[in-house]
């Protein structure tokens, strides 16, 4: 990647909006534009800002999500737009891909799989973004672990710690743990022993 992924978040929930800001900050492929709340002057900070990627949530102060999405792709914004939000109305969902939105994520979705999924998105690796399901496609072996889990069970199981996965990947120490926690559950495995052996 030539360079980091700028994102903007329009949620009028503060705390989340705070918390994701902290955790993008942390990741060197991503950079943040900012974020609103989608009142009046929501659509000229995302204008302003042109973030390569909005991710915008359906219940906001003045307006919902897909009136925005209308107004700013009436606007001319050409960016990617991923409805993320705890709404699961099929009819929600549907209307805004016809609306021009590039994906549809649940709040639910980890943190790691959203900015991957993210990635896979702007590179071109997917068409459409939906989580959980859309990143948790693997290919081969019967456990669905995602491509950034894969990476880290292969370091773990070449030897390396924690702290080192983190360094290499350019990822926090919490989200290494994070992943480790992961692939011992989708492995059904009580040690990195097991998974090695399962995943060799």
């Amino acid at each position: 990647m030539d360079k980091p992924i700028s994102l903007f978040l329009v949620d009028d929930h503060r705390i989340f909006s705070q918390s994701f800001e902290a955790y993008v900050t942390t990741q060197p492929e991503f950079t943040w534009k900012g974020s609103a709340d989608g009142s009046g002057t929501s659509l000229r900070q995302v204008l302003q800002s042109a973030p390569k990627v909005l991710l915008l949530d359906f219940h906001l102060r003045e307006v919902n999500g897909l009136e925005f999405l209308k107004s700013l792709r009436g606007e001319g914004y050409t960016g990617y737009v991923v409805m993320l939000t705890m709404n699961r109305d099929g009819q929600v969902r549907s209307s805004a891909k016809n609306l021009g939105a590039d994906g549809f994520v649940s709040k639910d979705a980890d943190g790691e799989e959203l900015l991957e999924g993210i990635r896979r998105l702007v590179e071109g690796e997917v068409d459409y973004l939906e989580l959980p399901h859309a990143v948790r496609e693997h290919s081969g072996g019967p456990y669905p672990l995602t491509r950034q889990e894969r990476t880290v069970a292969g370091m773990v199981c070449s030897g390396m710690n924690s702290e080192r996965i983190a360094r290499e990947l350019g990822i926090s120490i919490h989200t290494v743990h994070t992943h480790r926690r992961r692939i011992l559950e989708k492995t059904g495995s009580t040690s990195f022993m097991e998974v090695c052996q399962k995943l060799s």
